[in-house]
């Protein structure tokens, strides 16, 4: 995972606008609908990025990028909604991607993914609209690297991958019912180091598309004012697995941390606060010869600043940078620091499942699966 590629991310996710107040700039009408459903079609060619070596100049050099998308979106149009009134009526939904690089190298991936496009600014009834958006999924149909019988794909090392596609959206309404839309953006495939060797793909793809509403909307308008939010803290308790593979052609071993944060959520968008992390990689002596203990060569600690943005009340993106008090570089903790980004939501009030991706100067370092329990203590009414 290159470095960009988090810069791009952090700039989406700051680029939300931080005001949580709207009025009313016309009297209500209740929608039609308050759930209305989007279908979109969408075709997209663009530029693989090479990784500045001989090989991955030769394989990028013969691949030529072709992808199509399918997507089911939702669109909560209930004016009484909170988060759909901060978030300006996003579409949130799933779709299913397929792509061709005419190089069996590479292979033919497709994908499986959830999305999130929020608009920047109320669309009411203008034609003319834009947003951002933001893909995260399960890609497969790689054809992985092998040192006998594929010895060409040095980008990737396995068949089935992290999907992310970060775009910008410019969207026209013909009528009622149908649209066309453009994107431009960025697209990445990797799979955290769970298999060697993980340089990751990426893509600078042009997206052309057309979307179709299967019911009408009404007059899309905020109800009245948010409410003040009422602050107030957060516990959350963590335990992460995953696999990481070291080197090209060895085992894959544990990894695990166990995690602590308290947070103070300030608004209905944002928590930050403060954390540790404990971690634990399997059979370190294999890859550790000195004299420490067994007890240091395995487990390493650090301290973490933490952000969650909040997309609903339940989902959210959390955001780490921690520093190491303790590490152990072969394990592959390469640097002081660590980032960390994914996503993550909280069932039956304090429960919490996710994926997480950590890495080490945007060089991925591990996946991790993770569940949890938050203590908190909500006052606010959504």
């Amino acid at each position: 995972m290159k470095a960009f590629q988090l810069l791009i991310f952090f700039s989406f996710i700051s680029s939300s606008y931080f005001s949580y107040s709207q009025g009313l700039d016309s009297p209500v009408k209740i929608p039609e609908k308050k759930q209305v459903k989007y279908l979109d079609f969408r075709f997209e060619n663009g530029a693989m990025l090479s990784n500045d070596t001989e090989i991955g100049d030769q394989l990028v050099n013969s691949s030529y990028y072709n992808g199509i998308d399918v997507r089911l979106s939702f669109r909560n149009n209930n004016p009484y909604d909170v988060y759909s009134n901060i978030y300006r009526r996003p579409y949130i939904g799933l779709g299913w991607y397929s792509s061709t690089f005419h190089n069996t190298d590479v292979g033919s991936p497709n994908a499986l993914y959830f999305f999130l496009t929020i608009p920047i600014k109320f669309e009411k009834e203008k034609r003319f609209t834009s947003s951002y958006t933001a893909a995260f999924g399960l890609s497969y149909n790689f054809n992985p690297y092998d040192s006998i019988n594929n010895p060409s794909n040095i980008f990737i090392g396995s068949y089935k991958n992290c999907y992310l596609h970060l775009g910008y959206v410019l969207n026209y309404k013909l009528n009622k019912k149908w649209a066309i839309n453009g994107t431009i953006g960025f697209k990445h495939f990797s799979n955290g180091s769970f298999k060697q060797p993980n340089y990751g793909i990426n893509l600078l793809p042009v997206t052309m598309g057309v979307s179709y509403r299967f019911a009408n909307e009404g007059i899309v308008q905020t109800a009245k004012a948010i409410p003040d939010y009422k602050r107030h803290n957060l516990i959350n308790v963590t335990f992460t697995a995953g696999s990481k593979n070291y080197e090209i052609g060895e085992e894959n071993y544990l990894k695990t941390v166990y995690g602590v944060n308290f947070l103070r959520q300030i608004n209905y968008k944002y928590r930050i606060g403060i954390g540790m992390d404990l971690f634990y990689a399997a059979q370190s002596d294999l890859r550790n010869s000195s004299d420490a203990s067994e007890f240091s060569k395995s487990y390493s600690y650090a301290i973490v600043g933490s952000w969650e943005w909040a997309l609903t009340k339940n989902l959210y993106v959390p955001i780490g940078i921690g520093f190491y008090l303790h590490r152990n570089k072969e394990n592959g903790e390469s640097t002081v620091y660590y980032e960390r980004i994914g996503l993550r939501y909280r069932f039956a009030d304090h429960y919490t499942a996710g994926l997480t991706i950590k890495a080490h100067q945007a060089v991925a370092d591990i996946f991790e699966w993770t569940i949890g329990y938050t203590f908190h203590n909500d006052p606010n009414k959504y």
